[in-house]
């Protein structure tokens, strides 16, 4: 019965905020999200994301307090001092001490860590990285997340967050992304670039079987055209795909790892993207052999968060 072993889990996105009271098992007993845009600023971000929590564990175990409560943000983050140093996609979110604005209003501990992480963490528990011990989990959102593991620990570097696969930049692009930067690989693998690019291609009179208003393309609009043949979404998800795959190459190779599993809303597009990662890769990677590694699709969906924090907050001793 949902009680006093029982935490909160909070995955703060770019474009929703997805939020969960879980067992130690990371079993999800309550389940709420909403628009990250109902939060204007940082402070009303966080002062909302305070009622909902208090609501859901209210309404899902009014007698029992919740041990502590497990914080994944986007962007760079400083773990052991709680504070988002910069999320690209949230406006307004630099050196946010969002651990202490969350603490304080809950009355419970908080532990803060990249969601990407703890996206990465769910998969290597109970998603398609389970059994691996040497993997990396990309997640294909608003931006381009990426989570580590080494030898079957999470890996969190030596300053804010490891792992910004999303930041990797690619030769050739000249694509502006949120972080201020240019040619970075979630400007053309995200679901916001990917979108980006198809509205560039619709504008440019090319051939495309999209008849809607170019300012609402979406990779959800885009999967169901790819299956149905479209020239732009099969391009769009081809290059993305080819980009992933070069970055991976060059991940792979310096590391040795087995695994990467690609999640988030974009990988909807796995199954278009795939051929082109792996022919990428096929050219480009040294340290072993296509059959020895492997590119899976992630297996918990928008969950997988969730899941990681569980694990994340009983190694932290909660």
């Amino acid at each position: 019965m949902p009680g006093e072993d029982t935490f909160l889990a909070l995955d703060i996105g770019g474009t929703n905020v997805k939020s969960g009271l879980i067992t130690r098992a990371g079993e999800i007993l309550a389940f709420d999200s909403f628009p990250t845009s109902e939060g204007k600023g940082p402070e009303a971000l966080a002062a909302l994301i305070a009622a909902k929590l208090k609501a859901l564990w209210n309404g899902a175990s009014p007698s029992g307090r919740p041990r502590a409560l497990a914080i994944g943000a986007p962007g760079w983050i400083r773990r052991r001092e709680g504070i988002v140093v910069m999320a690209p996609n949230i406006p307004g979110w630099k050196d946010v001490p969002i651990t202490r604005l969350m603490s304080q209003a809950l009355d419970i501990p908080a532990v803060l860590e990249n969601d990407a992480n703890l996206y990465a963490l769910g998969e290597w528990l109970s998603g398609a990285g389970r059994g691996c011990a040497n993997e990396i989990t990309l997640t294909l959102g608003t931006g381009v997340g990426g989570g580590l593991i080494l030898e079957g620990r999470l890996w969190n570097g030596s300053f804010t967050s490891a792992a910004e696969i999303g930041h990797i930049p690619l030769g050739g692009v000249s694509r502006v992304c949120g972080c201020g930067r240019t040619g970075c690989l979630e400007t053309v693998a995200s679901a916001i670039g990917m979108a980006a690019i198809a509205r560039e291609w619709i504008a440019a009179g090319r051939e495309t079987l999209y008849e809607g208003d170019p300012r609402l393309i979406d990779t959800l609009a885009m999967l169901d055209l790819a299956a149905r043949g479209d020239p732009m979404s099969l391009s769009v998800f081809k290059g993305a795909g080819e980009a992933i795959g070069f970055v991976l190459s060059g991940v792979f190779n310096l590391l040795s790892l087995e695994l990467a599993v690609i999640g988030g809303g974009g990988s909807g597009a796995f199954d278009f993207m795939a051929p082109s990662v792996l022919e990428v890769m096929s050219r480009h990677l040294v340290t072993a052999s296509m059959d020895q590694i492997r590119v899976a699709k992630g297996a918990l969906g928008g969950n997988a968060p969730l899941v990681g924090a569980a694990a994340l907050l009983t190694e932290a001793g909660y």
